[in-house]
């Protein structure tokens, strides 16, 4: 999630709009080791970029993020997860609460979200083989359950089996939920998140739901699963954000912008125009096709919001900041940060890279998306 422009902003949101509410931003998000938001239990502890939890025990482990969602808010919600107790033919011992142990072949684990104390919904993942002692007629998948856990009992309320698209071994997978007006989209993938069941939440399991002002999301480990979580991402929709007073503000005009570039020998600098754009629709929408300005700095380049917002059009003015790009090591590659067109600054996981002079990329490959400009080669005609 990660990197530099402001024309990024027009990658409007991770969350498409709830008809009830207004548009959607990027509320918050964690990477690699940084787990700060995670309510780390005894169990979980981080190892390099990966936070890892194991249960030996024969309930169900659940680990919280400490972030809240209003329970009408619509949001989404991902992780990167691999379940190393996932082997074929291996065992895993697991004991209960009287220290009886016993043994689990086919090991749950996956995502929580809607948790209020003692009402909430899982997704979860398990592999099974059709025969593992026949090769010939084997057959290895893996089953995906949306589960609501109301009252004290799990009930399963939507069940697919994948026998590809995903790691069915003890690799990486994508994971993902995302709510939006009581309907409930699960996703996951090896590479990539694709919608695999969908479901309409009745009038009960609102209730249930909504009965608690907050809620939260998080991971679970099931017995005698070992989880290794590279990242977490939580995407929640907002209440309008005025960009009054924001410190997106700059001193640049169109005068001043036109002067400094005619006067320029940088030739990165100029205006920039929306060109084509490749997204993977389910977790990116389209803000706006900008008209952006590169002007130089000691790090890099900002980015200056100069045309196009299609998302709170009479809200962006021409000179507010779009993001920054930053210098790497590597010629014509920048990583930085972006407001988005919900005025919501994203910070993380995007790549920006110039290609012949002429064309500027910004690349998010957490969400199989990009976006592209075209260089305004006459700067004051633009």
């Amino acid at each position: 999630m990660k990197t530099t422009s402001s024309l990024l902003l027009t990658l409007i949101m991770i969350l498409t709009p709830c008809a009830a509410m207004s548009q959607s931003s990027t509320f918050y998000c964690t990477r690699h080791n940084d787990f700060s938001q995670l309510r780390n239990n005894s169990t979980a502890i981080v190892n390099g970029e990966y936070l890892q939890d194991g249960n030996e025990t024969s309930k169900c482990l659940i680990n919280l993020d400490t972030t809240t969602i209003d329970s009408y808010s619509s949001f989404k919600y991902y992780i990167k997860f691999a379940n190393f107790h996932n082997r074929e033919g291996k065992t895993y011992k697991v004991k209960d609460a009287k220290g009886n142990t016993s043994n689990i072949s086919s090991t749950h684990c996956g995502l929580v979200f809607y948790y209020n104390g003692f009402d909430y919904w899982r997704v979860s993942a398990h592999c099974t083989n059709s025969n593992l002692y026949n090769e010939s007629v084997d057959v290895r998948s893996m089953t995906v359950e949306l589960i609501h856990h109301h009252n004290g009992k799990d009930t399963i309320v939507e069940s697919t089996t994948l026998e590809h698209g995903v790691d069915l071994h003890d690799g990486y997978n994508y994971m993902g939920v995302a709510v939006e007006e009581n309907a409930i989209k699960v996703l996951i993938g090896k590479d990539e998140l694709k919608e695999i069941m969908s479901h309409e939440m009745s009038e009960q399991e609102q209730i249930a739901c909504h009965g608690i002002a907050q809620t939260q999301v998080g991971y679970f480990v099931g017995p005698g699963a070992m989880i290794s979580l590279e990242r977490a991402v939580l995407a929640v929709s907002s209440q309008e954000v005025e960009s009054s007073g924001h410190p997106i503000t700059t001193q640049w005009t169109r005068e001043a912008l036109d002067s400094h570039f005619e006067a320029s020998r940088n030739p990165f600098e100029g205006y920039w125009v929306y060109l084509d754009r490749d997204m993977e629709d389910t977790w990116l929408k389209l803000g706006g096709r900008y008209t952006i300005a590169l002007v130089e700095t000691s790090t890099g380049y900002d980015v200056i919001y100069v045309d196009g917002a299609q998302v709170r059009k009479s809200q962006w003015q021409l000179g507010m900041k779009k993001g920054e790009m930053t210098k790497t090591i590597f010629t014509d590659n920048f990583t930085g940060s972006w407001i988005d067109a919900t005025f919501q600054p994203i910070e993380e996981d995007v790549y920006a890279t110039f290609e012949s002079g002429v064309i500027l990329t910004f690349k998010f490959p957490v969400y199989k998306s990009q976006i592209r400009f075209s260089k305004v080669l006459n700067q004051t005609n633009e």
